[in-house]
């Protein structure tokens, strides 16, 4: 079951159990028993815009692949993924664009998700062959992905854009980030894996 009201079900079965030992809570849920799989676009973007640190504003689309990871019908992370949003690298490719989880996701959450996607794409789709993902180093450190198995392969430098004029030799105008310049700004490291059939 996807569920579209994350909150009210949270109240039913809570993140948190009273323990043997007294008051002190202990966490019912661990990230092994999360399951995952596809979800709808809409629900994952929805849930993006609750979430993100620093991507909240989500469109619907346009998205190739869509994912959540779940337990007893409530979602704890979503993740949307597209062709590569360089113009320079091979749109076969696939580009992690948005990975969100709710505050009360069980510990490593994000490593495992990030471990059963690029299963996924090599059982489904190893004609992609390689993903990536960029980590805003402003707010993250990129353990996440160090613990799925991938690999740090570029970094960008801290820049601003100026987007006020035309592209250059062109009469059309940039188009501006609608999470705004703070995160356009911002130093990127490029993380990628390479997916093939026989991955563990």
């Amino acid at each position: 079951m996807i569920l579209m009201c994350a909150d009210r079900t949270r109240e039913v079965h809570p993140l948190f159990q009273v323990g043997d030992g007294g008051s002190t809570p202990t966490s019912a849920l661990r990230a092994r028993h999360l399951q995952f799989d596809s979800c709808p676009k809409t629900h994952a973007a929805s849930l993006v815009r609750a979430w993100h640190s620093r991507l909240a504003k989500c469109p619907n689309g346009p998205w190739t692949h869509a994912f959540h990871a779940h337990a007893h019908g409530i979602t704890y992370a979503v993740a949307l993924w597209n062709n590569p949003s360089g113009r320079c690298l091979p749109s076969h490719w696939r580009e992690l664009r948005r990975m969100a989880c709710a505050p009360d996701a069980p510990r490593n959450t994000p490593s495992r998700f990030l471990a059963w996607m690029a299963r996924w794409f090599a059982i489904h789709h190893p004609e992609c062959e390689k993903l990536i993902s960029y980590q805003d180093t402003a707010v993250h450190t990129g353990t996440i992905y160090r613990a799925a198995g991938w690999s740090p392969e570029w970094t960008t430098v801290h820049r601003f854009r100026d987007r006020s004029k035309m592209r250059v030799n062109t009469s059309r105008p940039y188009r501006t980030n609608i999470n705004g310049d703070d995160v356009d700004a911002s130093s990127k490291v490029r993380w990628a894996i390479a997916i093939a059939k026989e991955m563990p």
